[in-house]
């Protein structure tokens, strides 16, 4: 009757087909992944290939191209080039030729003579032997001149008027020699040994009594911790420098003295360095026996393109001086900075007197354009209680 079937052959179909459904399944799981991951890496690929296509060499713009101009033009590796700015500070606008080269590894020689729009003349010669002793030690000797027929005196003190100023002819010629120790990579000392005839003649109403011819042996020796970047321009760190002269007169006169000059620079990047502030103190005191005076040509002085700005170059003089200079500063575009700043100080004829009581106060705002090392050029407006000044300078505030 009836016949039995094997029941055993439906659950082995069953199992074969979940297999293959199972391996396809994984299969399909590897595959699709490995594909979109291929596919993936052949996108990236592409576009970076695309990317590197439309890359091109970095074309500095127009600015950035006169800059850089410019400071190869300023920069040693140029024998001959053009100088400018004087060694006298209110000259105005000054050029002339310029040679500098390096011998020796690491010496120099720089020579320079400039004319300026107010007829003020200097030229100035510094050779720099090579360093030794580990690049410890450099000497270098130095020779200068100066000639301006018409420098500004307002008289001496805080309180002269600025109606009453008179001209006179001022000359100085220094020749000299400088040594400086390499204590660390930021600490130097030095020392400096100079000849120094420096003459005020009678112009207008200056008195007899005022005008001097005296001849120095001046001697100095200084001291500074300079962590800058730069001397010519700085973002961050600071200077620390101090240095005391002797001026003993060896022709006849009675214009011997001494002289201390101290100076603090700091500067405190914000934001990786797009925001500086940058602040400044300088004081400087003379000292002489009994029966010796300063000249008042050789006062500490304050006004000028960085001393007090606002104020004409030289506008006060006194046997005393002292600066508070503050500086905001923030990046305005490729090598160009602005800045607002604010000045005070005062002179006076006694160190006790360098106060905060009386100072002259200047504010303003300025543009500077720069390489990464170097300031090219400076421009200022200056507001005083004396009215504005507008400044064009080749160097750093500082």
């Amino acid at each position: 009757m009836f016949r039995h079937t094997p029941s055993f052959a439906f659950p082995f179909n069953r199992s074969a087909a979940g297999r293959a459904s199972l391996m396809l399944t994984t299969l399909f799981l590897l595959v699709v992944p490995a594909r979109a991951q291929e596919t993936r890496q052949e996108q990236q690929a592409a576009a970076r290939a695309e990317k590197a296509a439309e890359l091109s060499p970095y074309e500095p713009s127009r600015l950035e191209r006169r800059l850089e101009a410019m400071e190869g033009m300023l920069s040693s590796k140029r024998l001959i080039y053009l100088a400018m700015g004087s060694s006298f500070d209110g000259a105005g606008l000054s050029f002339g030729p310029g040679y500098r080269r390096r011998f020796a590894d690491t010496g120099t020689i720089d020579a320079k003579a400039t004319w300026s729009l107010r007829n003020v003349r200097s030229a100035d010669i510094r050779l720099a032997a090579p360093t030794f002793a580990a690049r410890r030690l450099a000497i270098d000797t130095h020779a200068g001149w100066v000639d301006a027929p018409s420098a500004p005196f307002y008289g001496v003190g805080g309180h002269t008027i600025k109606a009453e100023r008179m001209p006179f002819h001022f000359k100085s010629t220094v020749v000299g020699v400088a040594g400086t120790v390499r204590a660390t990579k930021r600490l130097g000392v030095g020392a400096s040994l100079d000849a120094v005839q420096a003459e005020g003649s009678r112009t207008g109403n200056l008195s007899a009594a005022d005008a001097a011819a005296p001849l120095y042996r001046r001697t100095a020796l200084r001291a500074a911790f300079d962590s800058r970047t730069s001397p010519d321009y700085s973002r961050r760190g600071g200077l620390y420098r101090i240095e005391w002269a002797d001026y003993h007169q060896i022709n006849d006169g009675v214009h011997s003295f001494r002289r201390v000059d101290a100076e603090v620079q700091q500067f405190v990047p914000l934001m990786r360095e797009n925001w500086i502030l940058a602040f400044r103190a300088l004081a400087t005191t003379t000292a002489s026996d009994a029966g010796q005076h300063v000249p008042f040509f050789l006062m500490p002085e304050l006004g000028g393109n960085a001393l007090l700005r606002g104020f004409p170059a030289w506008r006060f003089r006194d046997r005393n001086r002292m600066l508070l200079s503050g500086e905001y500063r923030w990046t305005a575009g490729p090598l160009v900075d602005m800045a607002v700043f604010v000045d005070a100080g005062k002179v006076a004829a006694r160190p006790s007197d360098l106060n905060f009581k009386g100072l002259e106060v200047t504010q303003g705002i300025g543009l500077r354009l720069h390489t990464p090392s170097a300031t090219i050029t400076r421009f200022e407006v200056a507001r005083s209680r004396e009215g504005v000044s507008l400044i064009m300078s080749f160097s750093p505030s500082f």
